[in-house]
């Protein structure tokens, strides 16, 4: 499975920073934290930028939890309650997919970078961060992502 990864290092965006911060902070030593362990009040800032999707192993395949107000905008659609497979993502649908599993498999936090050009030709890059959470400290059963736009 080939993604674009990158490391913490190379990351601009500062909103990725504080959501792996926060991951960090939450996971208190456990290989992941746990849904249970987040407050949206302690994140407001992330909100709009988030998407949670549960996971389904067999497959595996991706249900979207909640979408931030952001990510519905930047996309034109609310994903809530679709499977990431059924989402229209044009040529990188295969790239976007590839992202996830890669996180589940992994277990840990995944930077990604890609550029995406929507029907009006209109250019941004998307950073972004999955990071696995577990209810029972063993299974990812959700993936927790947030996503930063830039146009181009």
């Amino acid at each position: 499975m080939t993604i674009n990864e990158k490391p913490l290092h190379n990351v601009k965006s500062e909103l990725l920073r504080q959501a792996h911060t926060l991951w960090e902070k939450k996971r208190a030593g456990r290989e992941m934290p746990s849904r249970a362990d987040f407050d949206p009040l302690e994140m407001p800032h992330l909100l709009p930028q988030i998407l949670m999707m549960d996971v389904e192993h067999e497959g595996p395949r991706f249900r979207v939890r909640l979408a931030g107000t952001r990510i519905v905008e930047m996309y034109g659609s609310d994903y809530t309650g679709k499977y990431l497979d059924k989402i229209e993502f044009g040529d990188m649908a295969e790239k976007v997919l590839s992202d996830y599993k890669f996180a589940l498999t992994e277990r840990r936090p995944v930077f990604t970078d890609h550029m995406f050009r929507q029907a009006n030709d209109y250019r941004q890059r998307i950073e972004r961060v999955i990071l696995p959470l577990s209810s029972d400290g063993e299974t990812v059963n959700i993936l927790f992502a947030v996503l930063d736009f830039e146009r181009i």
